[in-house]
């Protein structure tokens, strides 16, 4: 096997034992040479921000349509207005990693209020798990922050060159 010298067998008696220790050991280096949880966060809150920012882009170029569907269960016509500058604003805001928290919280409440409101009477609990993943999601960025890749970033002062 052409294989087996890359993953340090060859040397002494090849058995199942040796080829998966040494997989094992191959992958461990891999997983840490793969470690990069701040490209995934980026990863994470910008695909998120994506999300939001697109919904609420949508619901700002049909305000007439989604107004009735926002009147047919029990709101105010005012809250499409809130509703789609929370999405679109704190899409954005994950987007660029800008106040990430606030935008997160912000985000996860009007998914949660998404899934408990519009989505789950009409479909049942199954109808509402891309709004539950997003809230999930949201909270999970609140938790966590924005991670090394914002846009905050360039305006924030180290301590090290004031001094």
């Amino acid at each position: 096997c052409k294989l087996l010298p890359y993953i340090g067998i060859g040397k002494g008696e090849v058995t199942h034992k040796t080829i998966k220790i040494r997989s094992m050991e191959m992958l461990h280096k891999m997983s840490r040479y793969c470690y990069k949880p701040a490209l995934g966060l980026l990863l994470i809150r910008v695909a998120t921000g994506i999300i939001f920012a697109h919904h609420g882009l949508m619901k700002l170029q049909n305000v007439g349509g989604i107004t009735g569907f926002f009147g047919s269960l029990g709101l105010p016509a005012f809250m499409v207005y809130i509703v789609a500058l929370v999405e679109l604003i704190g899409g954005l805001m994950l987007i660029f990693g800008v106040v990430t928290r606030a935008a997160a919280v912000a985000t996860g409440l009007v998914a949660l209020f998404a899934a408990l409101l519009a989505v789950k009477p009409n479909g049942g609990f199954f109808g509402a798990e891309f709004e539950l993943l997003l809230a999930a999601v949201s909270f999970g960025l609140a938790l966590n922050g924005s991670g090394k890749y914002r846009m905050m970033h360039l305006f924030e002062h180290d301590s090290k060159e004031t001094k």
